[in-house]
């Protein structure tokens, strides 16, 4: 499987999502899709020593609760807080400490055959490759 991020910044958000990390994890599998979401401070998340963070645990629990290897757990979680820490550095022109992150990681299989694509449109318009959004039916009305 291949981890694949995304993230949405909201510079405006209410008073109790600011400074918050949203993360929606996505395993695209052959039968159904499993997700789960997570939420706690950007801060808690990113910060390696915090191995008591809620989210990261809960998240590393729903990934072994998945059937997902180990080394691919250990891998995903570590990209995912590398990828949260590129987002909201101190030299972000996006972030700053007052807003809030959703971060998507969605985990898919390394082939992907027609059915699986076929699936994978079904249920998410972005391309698992590359991320570019692919025209939904609906806009062709």
């Amino acid at each position: 499987m291949t981890a694949k991020f995304s993230h949405e910044i909201d510079n405006s958000p209410e008073p109790e999502d600011a400074g918050t990390i949203r993360v929606t994890a996505t395993i695209f599998g052959e039968d159904k899709n499993l997700t789960f979401t997570t939420l706690s401070l950007a801060k808690d998340f990113i910060d390696d020593e915090n191995d008591e963070c809620k989210s990261k645990e809960d998240l590393n629990y729903f990934l072994m609760e998945a059937g997902i290897t180990n080394d691919l757990i250990c891998d995903a979680i570590m990209k995912l807080i590398l990828y949260v820490d590129e987002v909201t550095c101190p030299t972000s022109s996006e972030y700053s400490p007052g807003c809030a992150l959703k971060v998507r990681l969605d985990l898919v299989p390394n082939y992907l055959d027609d059915e699986c694509l076929i699936k994978w449109v079904d249920t998410n318009p972005v391309c698992p490759l590359c991320r570019v959004e692919l025209p939904c039916e609906c806009e062709d009305q």
